[in-house]
């Protein structure tokens, strides 16, 4: 039990990192602030939300018009 929460946790922490250094370099102001915790532990906690909806539109992006 121990070990599948570490590993979650690690994923978590790995994904939050790309994501933050992801969008603070890529967007556009002011989008492209640095995080602040909430945010952090929002990414920690529910990465695979976070990362399921991240690839959804990566590979299927709308229509910008």
């Amino acid at each position: 039990m121990e070990k599948n929460i570490l590993i979650y946790t690690m994923i978590g922490l790995i994904w939050t990192i790309f994501m933050e250094v992801y969008t603070t370099r890529n967007l556009e102001p002011p989008y492209n602030k640095p995080w602040n915790t909430p945010e952090r532990l929002s990414h920690l906690i529910l990465w695979p939300v976070n990362l399921a909806v991240f690839l959804y539109y990566l590979f299927n992006p709308g229509n910008d018009e």
